[in-house]
């Protein structure tokens, strides 16, 4: 009876087109609109060699010179060596002149021309510097000051990738729209909610057994379609879940039943029609999933920092956060923190579930 039950379920549930649109076909539109809107934005954020003009006068310096011949191995700077003073005129693509050490001409300010003047700030600094050290004691060791490691960092590695965030956050978005799955089972199973219920309550099965092979059967589909979705970012989008994604199928087989008990919870805790509750799912989801970051990226960090407690109990941010964690930190500390809170939140659903299921009886049916 249980299989029976379950197979029946599977089938009854995958005709339902609407509900696939909205699990599955409406999260694959919005991650085309994502990639779109923002998958060129790392591309435009890396460094790039920073073209620079510098007086050939003052490579007479051989510490200067030896500077500047560093930094363009290092390709932050690709150096023109001139003395023309209209360089910033004649070639478009030089974005700054040294005329002398404290004389930086720009054609407008920007981050490249910051950067320039910056580093020729530190490199003035430490120059006085290594002067007065040398004048006070000529064995100081001065490795440490003519290092220039420090002078620019090039953060656009693939883990400081802020365009992920969006995904992460839509794949937790998908995983709750499982909500629809699990309501639409509770419909098949309670007497008060649909005339399919009443047939199912009357039936000489036992509902335990039922209900729970129907409630597999709801957890299955949401998570195969939850799988689906991350193959589709990682191998079509090309979005990176870095290298420890056994944890992300744990993750989605947990959310995925928390999106199937959120909509049970739906479905018995009220008495609004099937269309209104549907409706109250999507809208909370989008809610929850505009505060984990989905629309404002900042909102996020504006509750972690304001209304800590409101993080751990949206499940939206929770998967956000876990999927983040993983592929940020070595440490799967913060993943196993959020795996905890999203455990939590399906016991205290499922146990309000069946507080509103308990023990009803019927006058008639």
């Amino acid at each position: 009876m249980f299989w029976h039950s379950f197979k029946n379920t599977l089938k009854y549930l995958l005709r339902q087109r609407e509900m696939v649109f909205w699990a599955l076909v409406f999260p694959i539109i919005l991650g085309i609109f994502f990639k779109l809107a923002f998958g060129n934005i790392m591309a435009d954020s890396k460094f790039e060699t920073i073209n620079v003009a510098v007086n050939e006068d003052l490579l007479e310096d051989q510490y200067f010179k030896s500077f500047l011949e560093e930094m363009e191995e290092e390709k932050y700077f690709k150096l023109t060596k001139t003395s023309d003073e209209n360089i910033l005129v004649r070639d478009s693509d030089v974005k700054a002149y040294i005329a002398s050490m404290d004389k930086i001409y720009t054609k407008k300010s920007g981050i490249d021309e910051s950067i320039v003047e910056t580093i020729m700030n530190v490199y003035l600094q430490k120059s006085s510097l290594i002067g007065r050290l040398m004048a006070k004691d000529p064995t100081t060791d001065l490795t440490k000051f003519l290092d220039i490691e420090d002078h620019i960092e090039d953060v656009s590695r693939k883990n400081m990738d802020p365009v992920n965030t969006f995904f992460y956050t839509l794949l937790g978005m998908t995983t709750i729209y499982g909500y629809m799955w699990g309501m639409y089972v509770i419909y098949q199973y309670e007497a008060n909610l649909s005339v399919n219920a009443k047939r199912n309550t009357v039936a000489p099965t036992k509902k335990r057994l039922t209900l729970s092979a129907a409630i597999l059967a709801s957890w299955l589909i949401n998570f195969s379609i939850n799988l689906i979705f991350i193959f589709y970012l990682k191998e079509i989008l090309a979005v990176d879940f870095g290298d420890k994604f056994s944890l992300i199928i744990l993750l989605s087989a947990l959310s995925s039943l928390t999106g199937v008990v959120y909509g049970i919870f739906l479905g018995v805790s009220n008495k609004l029609s099937l269309n209104i509750k549907q409706g109250l799912g999507i809208a909370t989801t989008m809610f929850m999933s505009f505060l984990a970051g989905m629309m404002v990226p900042d909102m996020k960090i504006l509750i972690a920092e304001r209304l800590p407690l409101l993080g751990k109990i949206n499940p939206v941010t929770l998967i956000t956060d876990a999927v983040y964690s993983l592929y940020y930190y070595e440490s799967s500390q913060r993943f196993m923190e959020n795996i905890f809170y999203l455990s939590l939140i399906t016991l205290v659903l499922g146990a309000l579930s069946l507080y509103f299921m308990r023990g009803k009886e019927y006058e008639s049916l």
